[in-house]
């Protein structure tokens, strides 16, 4: 089967009892479905190590084995923003470039293990890294949240209704979780000096548990966040802007 990069044949290679197609060439790997998720960041490393050249072609990537154009996927919660990982629309598996699967591997094991620190009950491996977890870029922005200051959620505060408020970094990762006293729906507002902003939901679904892990920003800085919280009937409140420390 040839690479979708650099179309030299794959050879097929087994790390971690997982059956994988790699390319010696430029180092891309093939997955099968959910395969990614279960090599050890050691394996991964071993794949990238696997190489010739760094070579990234301009050309339609497609599946080895189906032939069908790759997508890039595009679950901003599950995968940093500086990894690309090629999905086929037919058999799910993954192509990835060697330093993109070191990377995701690290944010992987990174958002398992702060799952583990915090107690916070593990979903399925596939939900925490890959294809099922649900959370979405909101298409808001931090000035629209604002022009709709009027609206409230009955006469709680935000602060009555979150229990505790837990934030950890490991890198450039920055993990966040809270609990409130009854199930809302949540979103997160954040930004750094320079004046970026990211906007993420961190449950879609009203929830008493909300987490996320945000990796938009450079592990130095300044980063600033506020919670808002919102009822069935689309009412909301907001706590006040905190440091990310």
């Amino acid at each position: 089967m040839s690479c979708p990069n650099c179309k030299e044949e794959m050879s097929v290679v087994n790390y971690d009892n997982q059956i994988i197609l790699h390319c010696s060439n430029c180092g891309g790997s093939f997955f099968e479905e959910n395969s990614i998720n279960r090599i050890s960041q050691e394996s991964a490393y071993q794949l990238s190590q696997d190489k010739k050249s760094d070579e990234v072609s301009g050309q339609e990537k497609n599946c080895p084995k189906d032939k069908l154009a790759l997508v890039t996927l595009t679950n901003d919660e599950s995968i940093p923003s500086d990894v690309t990982l090629l999905e086929c629309s037919k058999c799910k598996g993954i192509f990835t470039f060697p330093d993109d699967l070191v990377r995701f591997k690290k944010a992987q094991d990174a958002k398992i293990a702060y799952f583990k620190i915090w107690g916070i009950p593990l979903p399925s491996l596939r939900a925490v890294v890959v294809l099922s977890f649900v959370a979405l870029v909101s298409a808001l922005t931090f000035s629209r949240f604002i022009l709709f200051q009027q609206e409230s959620l009955g006469q709680a505060k935000a602060s009555d209704l979150i229990k505790k408020i837990d934030l950890s970094q490991s890198g450039y990762y920055r993990f966040i979780s809270f609990k409130t006293s009854i199930p809302l729906v949540s979103r997160i507002v954040l930004r750094d000096t320079g004046g970026k902003i990211i906007t993420k939901v961190m449950s879609e679904k009203p929830a008493k548990l909300h987490f996320t892990t945000i990796s938009d920003f450079p592990q130095q800085a300044e980063v600033h966040y506020q919670l808002f919280l919102i009822d069935e009937k689309g009412k909301w409140v907001k706590t006040e802007e905190r440091k990310f420390e």
